[in-house]
């Protein structure tokens, strides 16, 4: 299974960097709210990924990361998707689940599997650790739920989080909400990955919390 996906991110990114060669690296970087520079080596467009900078140096399409990083396959696929797929439009402040999304109703439940429901069994019954560790990671404070805040994940999808604690009667719940403009940005199974990484983050920041100093 493991080598599929591989296989298939390989080949999407084969796919994005072609149709990207193709583009104008400037009109796209005006699209998706991320900033485009001219330097010596060739054309360069800077976006921020969960608030690390990421740079895309055309027309070699190379990837540099602070500390000389490796950018992970599946980031590079998303990041290039959103630079083809944005189309400039503003954000419309209007937040809905993944199955609002136009289309998004057909992967609902892929959505839940592998964001909500990890997230909802991690925090369930600890708001106060969900808070901090949104916090933690750049997040700002929502004022929904028992605890919620939302997070730039690309420089046009911001992605809310927003929980309410379990207890003997009722089970806990997690929601994770998108601007409504995000199908201009990100195709629906992208939203899911992105959705699954914020999740991992948010898990990973947790456990790094827990640890003793």
């Amino acid at each position: 299974m493991e080598i599929r996906k591989q296989r298939n991110y390989q080949q999407a990114l084969h796919l994005a960097c072609s149709r990207l060669k193709e583009m104008d690296p400037e009109e796209r970087a005006q699209k998706a709210g991320a900033t485009y520079t001219i330097c010596p080596n060739g054309k360069e467009v800077l976006l921020h990924f969960f608030a690390d900078p990421q740079s895309i140096r055309f027309p070699e399409m190379l990837f540099v990361a602070p500390a000389k990083k490796t950018v992970s396959l599946v980031t590079r696929v998303i990041l290039l998707h959103y630079l083809i797929h944005a189309d400039g439009i503003p954000l419309t402040g209007r937040w809905v689940g993944y199955k609002d999304i136009p289309g998004g109703l057909l992967y609902a439940g892929v959505f839940a599997r592998r964001v909500t429901e990890p997230l909802a069994r991690r925090f369930g019954r600890s708001a106060d650790q969900f808070q901090k560790a949104g916090l933690r990671c750049g997040g700002t404070p929502a004022g929904l739920g028992d605890a919620s805040f939302t997070i730039s994940a690309l420089p046009r999808i911001p992605l809310q989080f927003v929980l309410w604690e379990g207890d003997e009667e009722f089970p806990a719940s997690v929601q994770v909400l998108f601007d409504s403009s995000v199908d201009h940005y990100l195709p629906l199974e992208d939203a899911v990955v992105l959705g699954q990484m914020a999740a991992g983050r948010l898990i990973l920041r947790s456990s790094q919390l827990s640890q003793p100093l």
